[in-house]
């Protein structure tokens, strides 16, 4: 491995030269070695001017970056909206992250440049050119669930690293970097570590295709960062150009061979369309193992390498021990908390556990233990015996703790973003803990109190506009119809960087979240065709307790009238239903709910006769639905529209080819108002018990539609339980096991007493009583332990098939 990094020739390639106008020097983001190396690199080459990568439309940031009361880490926060389809024919909107801890070596030497007076800025092309300038699923364009400016992917994945890490055998690039740059960069000079770095990243960058390289968007940014260091140069006696490690090489072969490719022209977008906000991030979001490609594994681990670091560098001293005693304290933290969740960590294991990483250090020949060495030392000697969920809880502390649940803040001088600080504001208001990425846990009373209800709101809004903020673990699922009885809610939120970006994309429309949610409210419901969709906006703008319906009660009419679709308007019945029962609750005056509630009534009347013959798989909507109007009328707002409905019944009943299910409900129903619906019942009944195989297949169906909807024909009489009885009996044995489900589903819809009503029923029909059934049902044992058997194997497939 030394061979490799330490050629002799690559400074004849790229040149380090103390006395040079311009100096490269080459980084991998978040590194504190780079960083440790970068500002000794300063202090002896003392350059008037330094370029840092980074979109260049951030230059107004870098004093709120390096203020001393700005605390690490921040990001700042790229948007651009694509309405002029520059990228795509989508027009799409784009947003991406440049995080900055105290370990970035771009940090460090801006903060360096601004204390001292030093000319500094960025260099890339701003964000929305990188796009442009980038093919589909290719850098900044990759499907990521986080993207990050950063590109450090470069570093990592290669045919020359997977090369590399065969011959050294590491197992992972991380633990590679760690080894070779990390920890032994530390115990390198400055010329030596710089040495590697180049060698290594050139390395990379000849193992990568020019066709890459193009389609990912380097080439034009390398011009136009060429661009910008050719012009510093016209006002600077010394340069010190700071970029990753990939572009330095491609850098020095544009500003030495002249450049003289065409300059990158740009576009002049205002500030809606691109943009760059300082936002506070959080150690959880930079850990490269929750998804940014270009961070550093466990942030606060470094973290607190890079405190030791400088602690070193302030006092003069070499950071030879920085590593050492990291690894101790961490250890520590990670025996301590284990202890404090019952798991006991004794002196011995401690002992055991120091032994263990220094001797893997001294096996893996790197200078010190490292991250990778806790971890595996804790996992050989504070865990024992075979590792399962509770075994590895010493691992998952360390994890934790290595990662770290620090949030940065910003300095009282940064611009404010209106909505950020409305959130933060009202988050104070109704005393919300958010400084902090750990999940906090409220209850909410929300009938009593009136704080609580506002919280409540506050929280609907923020789910609203899909900020990740906060999620209900426990209470009333209005929209979903669940929990209904439950009159207390049971919350869990955090602030986290997806909280603050998604805040930032709204902040166009408007200064609260209040005045967003509304906007965005009425420019759904204006654009909206569908009732279904329309009324459950209402449902969610009463949970916010934002009032739109003044201003759209003539498009929600026009939305009931145009929709043709059953099913939606069968929803939107519900909505408005469940809103006028949600208003009568919280003592809210009556509006035009009430109006909009009886056109959906009025429009579903009309089309449920031809939905009698539906398809199968739409029949227990239907049947809801016939339920839902049943207890419509029943009540006192539509009392009127009750002869309208049944005659809507009649005249279902009467048509042909009827879906079995949906027909059995809607006589169901007619038999609620008429007990004499009882024959024409009994008579299609033994239509399907006198039919074709098929039709007494049927019947099932049938049978679950009629209990869904008149239970008590079961129960008063007998005469059901003899028809259902005659249908079993006219089955087979492959017929019966066919219909089961169907029968199943058709008695689940009776209560244990009442199931217990029948089963006597059923046993006297068969001159027997039900305890002398239970009786009879003594089990052999040897077919009992057969059946514990089987029940165990099945129980051990579903788990391997999961």
């Amino acid at each position: 491995m030394e061979r490799i990094l330490c050629n002799q020739k690559i400074f004849e390639i790229i040149p380090f030269d103390y006395s040079s106008p311009v100096l490269f020097f080459p980084v991998r983001h978040h590194s504190p070695a780079c960083s440790y190396h970068l500002l000794q690199t300063i202090r002896h080459y003392q350059p008037d001017c330094i370029l840092v990568e980074g979109p260049q439309n951030a230059d107004r940031l870098i004093p709120v970056l390096t203020d001393e009361n700005t605390v690490l880490p921040v990001a700042f926060y790229y948007f651009y909206k694509d309405s002029g389809k520059y990228v795509s024919d989508d027009a799409d909107d784009y947003k991406c992250y440049y995080p900055f801890l105290a370990t970035s070596p771009e940090y460090n030497a801006l903060q360096y440049a601004v204390r001292n007076n030093i000319d500094c800025g960025f260099i890339d092309l701003p964000y929305g050119e990188i796009l442009i300038h980038t093919a589909e699923n290719k850098g900044l364009r990759k499907e990521a669930e986080v993207r990050n400016y950063n590109d450090d992917y470069y570093l990592s994945r290669n045919t020359f690293f997977d090369t590399l890490c065969e011959k050294t055998g590491m197992r992972s690039f991380e633990e590679f970097w760690e080894t070779f740059f990390e920890v032994d960069g530390l115990f390198d000079d400055t010329l030596t570590f710089v040495e590697k770095m180049y060698t290594y990243c050139y390395l990379t960058r000849q193992n990568t295709s020019e066709t890459e390289r193009e389609t990912d968007g380097c080439h034009i940014r390398e011009q136009f960062m060429a661009e910008n260091i050719v012009k510093a140069t016209e006002t600077h006696q010394k340069v010190l150009v700071v970029t990753g490690g990939f572009h330095t090489y491609g850098l020095y072969q544009r500003i030495h061979s002249g450049n003289k490719n065409k300059k990158v022209k740009i576009h002049k977008f205002d500030e809606k369309t691109q943009n760059v906000y300082a936002m506070a991030y959080s150690f959880a979001s930079a850990d490269a193992l929750n998804g940014y490609a270009s961070g550093m594994q466990n942030p606060y681990f470094y973290d607190r390498i890079w405190q030791r670091v400088r602690d070193c560098m302030n006092n003069d001293e070499q950071p030879h021990n920085v590593y050492r005693d990291t690894v101790m304290e961490l250890l520590l933290q990670c025996a301590r908390q284990s202890s404090k969740e019952n798991f006991l960590i004794t002196m011995s294991d401690i002992s055991s556990a120091v032994t263990m990483y220094e001797g893997l250090a001294l096996l893996r020949n790197k200078k010190s233990a490292g991250l990778y060495e806790l971890y595996d030392s804790v996992q050989s000697c504070f865990i024992k015996g075979e590792r399962n969920a509770s075994s590895d809880l010493p691992l998952e502390l360390l994890r934790k703790i290595a990662t770290g649940d620090k949030i940065g803040t910003l300095c009282p001088t940064t611009e404010k973003i209106p909505l950020i600080q409305d959130f933060e504001e009202t988050s104070a208001r109704l005393r919300l803990k958010i400084e902090s990425v750990t999940e906090q846990e409220i209850e909410l009373d929300i009938f009593t109190k009136k704080s609580h209800k506002e919280t409540s709101r506050f929280f609907y809004r923020m789910n609203f506009l899909e900020t990740g903020f906060a999620v209900r673990k426990k209470g009333a699922d209005i929209l979903n119809n669940t929990d209904r009885s439950r009159i207390r809610e049971l919350w869990v939120y955090a602030r986290t960087v997806h909280t603050d970006s998604a805040l930032i994309d709204y902040s166009a429309y408007g200064g609260t979240i209040e005045e967003v949610c509304k906007i965005i409210l009425s420019r759904r419901l204006k654009n909206e065709t569908k009732c279904s969709i329309a009324s459950r906006l209402y449902v969610e703008s009463f949970l916010m307790g934002i009032d739109v319906s003044e201003n759209f009660t003539e498009q929600i009419h026009n939305i009931i009238i145009q929709d043709g679709d059953f099913f939606s308007v069968g929803k939107a019945l519900y909505y408005f239903n469940l809103l006028r029962s949600l208003k009568k609750m919280y003592g809210v005056e009556k509006n035009n709910t009430e109006i909009f509630l009886t056109k959906c009534f009025q429009k579903i009347l009309i089309m449920l006769p031809a939905m009698i013959s539906v398809k199968s798989e739409y029949a227990n909507e239907c049947i809801k639905i016939c339920r839902m109007l049943y207890n419509l009328v029943s009540g006192d707002l539509l009392h009127d529209e009750y002869d309208n409905l049944f005659d809507a019944f009649r005249t279902m009943i009467q048509q042909d080819n009827p879906e079995p299910a949906l027909y059995g409900a809607v006589l169901g129903l007619l038999y609620g108002s008429d007990i004499t619906y009882k024959n024409t019942i009994t008579y299609a009944f033994n239509g399907y018990l006198t039919g074709t195989d098929e039709k007494k297949k049927q019947g099932a169906v049938f049978i679950r539609g009629l209990f869904s909807t008149a239970r008590d024909i079961v129960l008063v009489g007998d005469d059901f339980i003899r028809i259902t009885d005659n249908l079993i009996k006219s089955l087979t044995m492959e017929e019966f096991m066919e219909v089961l489900p169907e029968l199943r589903l058709a008695f689940s819809s009776f209560a244990p007493s009442e199931t217990d009503t029948i089963a006597e029923k059923v046993a006297l029909l068969y001159g027997q009583h039900s305890s002398d059934i239970r009786k009879s049902l003594d089990i052999d044992n040897d077919l009992y332990l057969v059946g514990l058997q089987l029940e165990k194997q099945i129980c051990l497939g579903l788990e391997a098939f999961s």
